[in-house]
């Protein structure tokens, strides 16, 4: 907002209206304290170098039936433009002696948080918006919005705090829903974002060159001209590090889905598991995205195990996260499991910072769980079809660490240049994706993709070589396979054992089902999923083929 029009009286009669609607409001539980906070501010301009430097201004004072005041060098609590306003909280009053002559006196109170939001209403660093139902921060062409739970984020004001007010959000959302006028110019474009020269419609999936009127506010601003944004090497990029065109499909579409998300353009449903056996630029990539989201590491072992404080304060740091993202080099357990799925599903979570309230909130963020280990969806939600797969390409198993340092190179020169990550880079991968969900029909289609439970065949113990050869071959391997039976007891002992049963679904094996051959009913070992076990087939035979050579 421009305050070289805007002084000292303008802001006193913005808060005027404040005070002459506060008494409409239904909740009077706490009124008489909220009042007593607007009757102690006063906004006061700031004349001159010297009242710039020693913090003081011209407080002007309105008079029930009775001309303004001005009280001169009063201390200022708030800064509102560093440069022509401030706020001053406390008591402004006139006292007359024993002669009759009036002196002015100047009592500060400690200022709180709830006068500033008074503050900011008033010089429209905050503005209501009928539309969304609720209290935003005016940033340069864009805002963020205000709600119960992050209140205390932007304006703490918590029991720990000396003045407290329980209801305080409420009579406010009253009083500006029901009671006040607009009093604001701004248009707010909540499904649209911008930069310095263009703006990006994300209902209609449509880029304009076209930069921000000083009145419009954008969901997300950035500081970067359209000529800086380089779609095509990000697009270029991905096209190298995924494995095949479904993980392409799926992994060009994730920036996409998490801005449209945090819009609330799409609901809640989908989360992303990540699978590589390193060295694939998975790490570069997850780096794309701290410029422009909110991403929150997430802690597995404050999670997991019950860590006191440790534990609290890791819920509550997914309040306001945009993406939860799990790096989990381990093996996942069934505790893990459990918390991943709370994260995953959107669940109301209840957090807690050291000394402070707990709060309970939704969980919006987008899970990204980014592992080199196997892991069990059937573990984090029973509905599959909310997981992405993305697979990422294995380096050549040959290649050295300066061949594939030469390699990444562009593109960590593009991401992350000068060891500080790239605005330009990330915004190029986001209109990216944006793009390419406009190229595909604006719709969010994602494609199953089959992850590798094995870097190489190498792996693979001798009774999964045997089923995967033999069941390419017949459809099938009798249970009772005497050279199967002896592989089973020198690798598991016994299949019923976990580690078998394990072994055998990361080949797409599905054991011991039932089989009609010749007049009989056989237990037999057969194709469990068809897409892991021709994976798993193509692993082999290209590791075998290789030994021949």
């Amino acid at each position: 907002m421009n305050y070289d029009d805007i002084d000292a009286k303008y802001l006193t009669d913005e808060l005027n209206v404040i005070k002459r609607n506060i008494d409409n409001v239904s909740q009077i539980r706490n009124l008489a304290t909220i009042k007593n906070i607007l009757n102690k501010i006063f906004f006061a301009d700031i004349n001159d170098i010297f009242q710039l430097t020693e913090n003081i201004g011209e407080a002007y004072v309105q008079k029930f039936r009775r001309e303004p005041e001005i009280y001169s060098n009063v201390p200022l609590s708030y800064i509102i433009d560093s440069k022509n306003l401030g706020a001053f909280y406390g008591s402004l009053y006139t006292k007359k002696n024993k002669n009759g002559n009036e002196t002015q006196i100047i009592k500060s109170d400690h200022f709180n948080n709830y006068a500033r939001f008074f503050i900011d209403l008033a010089s429209n660093k905050v503005i209501y918006s009928k539309k969304l139902n609720s209290f935003v921060i005016v940033n340069e062409h864009s805002f963020k919005t205000i709600k119960h739970e992050n209140f205390n984020e932007y304006y703490p004001t918590g029991k720990n705090f000396a003045l407290y007010i329980d209801d305080f959000f409420d009579v406010m959302l009253e009083l500006y829903s029901e009671h006040m006028q607009l009093r604001h110019s701004y248009q707010l474009l909540e499904y649209s974002i911008s930069g310095i020269d263009w703006r990006f419609d994300c209902e209609q999936l449509i880029m304009k060159r076209e930069p921000p009127k000083e009145n419009e506010l954008f969901f997300e601003y950035f500081e970067i001209s359209e000529s800086d944004i380089n779609a095509s090497f990000a697009d270029k990029m991905l096209t190298n590090i995924a494995n095949e065109n479904e993980s392409l499909n799926n992994i060009k579409l994730l920036h996409a889905y998490i801005l449209l998300r945090k819009m609330k353009l799409i609901p809640s449903e989908k989360w992303f598991l990540l699978k590589d056996f390193g060295r694939t630029g998975k790490g570069i990539f997850m780096k794309t995205f701290n410029k422009i989201f909110k991403v929150n590491p997430v802690n597995m072992d404050a999670l997991v195990y019950n860590q006191g404080a440790s534990t609290e304060n890791a819920w509550l740091s997914f309040m306001g996260a945009d993406v939860a993202h799990a790096n989990e080099s381990g093996s996942i357990d069934a505790k893990g499991m459990r918390a991943l799925r709370k994260i995953a599903t959107g669940e109301i979570i209840t957090g807690r910072s050291l000394g402070k309230n707990a709060v309970s909130f939704k969980n919006e963020s987008v899970l990204v769980l980014d592992t080199n280990e196997n892991v069990d969806i059937g573990d984090i939600t029973a509905n599959t079809s909310r997981t992405v797969k993305i697979a990422f390409k294995d380096r050549p198993k040959n290649e050295t660490t300066r061949e594939r340092h030469e390699y990444f190179k562009p593109y960590w020169d593009f991401i992350e240049p000068n060891n500080e990550l790239s605005l330009q880079a990330s915004v190029s991968f986001l209109i990216n994706s944006l793009n390419y969900l406009n190229e595909i029909g604006g719709k969010f289609i994602f494609k199953d993709t089959v992850l590798k439970n094995y870097a190489s065949a190498e792996d693979f113990t001798e009774t999964q070589r045997i089923m995967i050869l033999t069941i390419a071959q017949h459809g099938f391997i009798l249970s009772k396979d005497e050279i199967l039976k002896a592989a089973i007891y020198e690798d598991y002992g016994n299949l019923r054992f976990k580690e078998a049963k394990e072994d055998m679904k990361k080949i797409g094996v599905a054991i011991n089902k039932p089989k009609w051959i010749d007049g009989l009913t056989c237990r037999v070992h057969k194709i469990g999923d068809k897409k892991i076990f021709n994976a798993s087939l193509k692993m082999l035979e290209e590791y075998d083929s290789q030994k021949i050579k």
